[in-house]
């Protein structure tokens, strides 16, 4: 799985078990940085999302835009949403 094991990264996925129903997709990924720079992007990070796919992403640095996604993310894994990603699942 692409970055898993790198040091000072924390991978979280949406676990079936917890979707609405059986359609629901989390498409949109998000990375963040210090609370101060913030990924919004729709691309698969791997080898064939990047070399097969077209995709975009939206990269902001300061504002408020990160700090508010980052507290968005912490009150979903406070709340049992989010889950650690591990090896073999997701």
């Amino acid at each position: 799985m692409a970055f898993h094991g790198i040091e000072g990264i924390r991978l979280w996925h949406w676990p079936t078990r917890h979707r609405p129903d059986r359609y629901a997709r989390t498409h949109a990924k998000l990375a963040v940085a210090d609370r101060r720079s913030l990924l919004v992007s729709s691309a698969n990070l791997t080898q064939s999302g990047v070399s097969r796919s077209i995709e975009a992403g939206l990269l902001v640095r300061g504002g408020a835009a990160p700090r508010r996604v980052a507290e968005h993310i912490v009150e979903l894994r406070a709340r049992g949403v989010l889950e650690p990603v591990r090896i073999g699942e997701a």
